[in-house]
């Protein structure tokens, strides 16, 4: 599967145009990934434009929440997120457009959208924004959540994380000072694929990763 990506520029208030224009050069690749083209990224916080390829949301009646196909999880992740990377190593499918990462979350806007991730039972966040949650929102709060530093009750939960901890750090004393992180208990299941509906009946959300996009 083949993808594209996008690199943002910093954000300033002042600006008139886009302040998401992406400009300098773009985010490192991973060896044998497909070349990345420069495009534009809307800022998190602005209000969701309707309206890209894909997704369509309703008018009229409410309908049940379902969630947009850059999100949905499906076994097949839906773009190219490894969440030990920067997000702006993303990389959307060919065909799509960068500002689909501005669409809203669900096929309805909502304000605050709970994720649990699946297999932990003491990790839930809450995404929030006050123009309507978009997907771009839901990965930045998941790879923050993500690296967070662990608490002596969560650290029962996996026996393998010291290892893939050393191997993250290996190369960065400053990292290893920081200690084990959440990052660490993924193992090798380092690249999102999506969020399907959880389980236990609370509405919310279930994130899941794989080892390879």
């Amino acid at each position: 599967m083949s993808y594209r990506s996008w690199t943002p520029a910093p954000y300033s208030v002042h600006a008139q145009a886009d302040p998401w224009t992406a400009s300098g050069s773009p985010a490192p690749m991973l060896p044998g990934a497909p070349p990345m083209n420069t495009v534009s990224l809307p800022h998190p916080n602005s209000s969701p434009r309707y309206g890209s390829v894909h997704y369509d949301p309703p008018t009229g009646a409410p309908r049940i929440l379902a969630l947009n196909p850059l999100l949905s999880y499906s076994g097949i992740p839906p773009i190219y997120f490894n969440v030990l990377q920067d997000v702006r190593s993303i990389r959307l499918r060919n065909g799509c457009s960068p500002s689909s990462l501005q669409q809203p979350a669900l096929n309805r806007p909502v304000m605050c959208l709970c994720i649990r991730f699946a297999g932990y039972p003491f990790w839930s966040i809450e995404v929030s924004n006050p123009h309507g949650v978009t997907v771009l929102d839901v990965l930045l709060r998941i790879r923050e959540a993500l690296l967070r530093g662990v608490s002596p009750q969560e650290a029962t939960v996996s026996h393998t994380a010291s290892e893939y901890f050393r191997a993250r750090t290996r190369a960065d004393p400053r990292e290893y000072a920081q200690g084990v992180k959440r990052i660490d208990f993924l193992g090798p299941n380092v690249f999102f694929a999506g969020l399907s509906p959880s389980m236990d009946g609370q509405n919310r959300w279930d994130a899941h990763f794989v080892p390879t996009a």
